[in-house]
């Protein structure tokens, strides 16, 4: 790593897929991407999320969205429900910074995951971009340059761990 780019490990991110872009969307995916420290290896995890009954009844979901991430609806009942998917997040990610590059669509979603779980999260969002902009001029654009090259999944686990390998081409020496 650069000797002056300063992280606090581990570095972690999260991502979500969601049922629409619009009012009333809720989460039905969440990844995350934990490194641990600079020679470790990035670990990822992933999971649908069951919708609540009044996320199907009230929520609002988009066949554009879903034409996106390529989620069906009926995949959704085989996912973990919101209270499983908070506790699992608690567990795994702790306190800390957890970056993501959703701005106020992730912090959405994580407030509704949270919410219907009755929990708090232990962790807090962190802005991708605020990360980037951390780092010295020449490791930011290998790292803005690496998410360039590698276009989102559009699926939680696989864009979480995208962003952290652009970190690590980012900090490369």
């Amino acid at each position: 790593m650069s000797g002056n780019t300063k992280l606090s490990w581990p570095v972690r991110t999260i991502d979500f897929e969601a049922s629409s872009l619009e009012d009333g969307s809720y989460p039905i995916e969440v990844g995350l991407a934990i490194w641990p420290r600079e020679d470790d290896p990035i670990t990822v995890w992933s999971t649908l999320i069951r919708p609540t009954d009044d996320w199907r009844r009230f929520g609002h979901w988009s066949l554009a969205s879903r034409k996106v991430h390529g989620i069906a609806m009926s995949e959704l009942a085989g996912g973990a429900p919101p209270a499983e998917v908070a506790k699992a997040q608690n567990e795994t990610l702790g306190d800390g910074f957890v970056w993501c590059d959703g701005g106020a669509y992730d912090a959405h979603w994580l407030r509704t995951l949270f919410g219907a779980a009755g929990i708090r999260p232990s962790f807090v969002l962190g802005n991708w971009a605020g990360l980037l902009r951390s780092l010295p001029e020449r490791c930011r654009e290998r790292a803005m340059a690496a998410v360039e090259e590698a276009p989102p999944r559009h699926r939680a686990g696989a864009d979480a761990e995208q962003l952290l390998r652009a970190l690590a081409a980012g900090i490369a020496a």
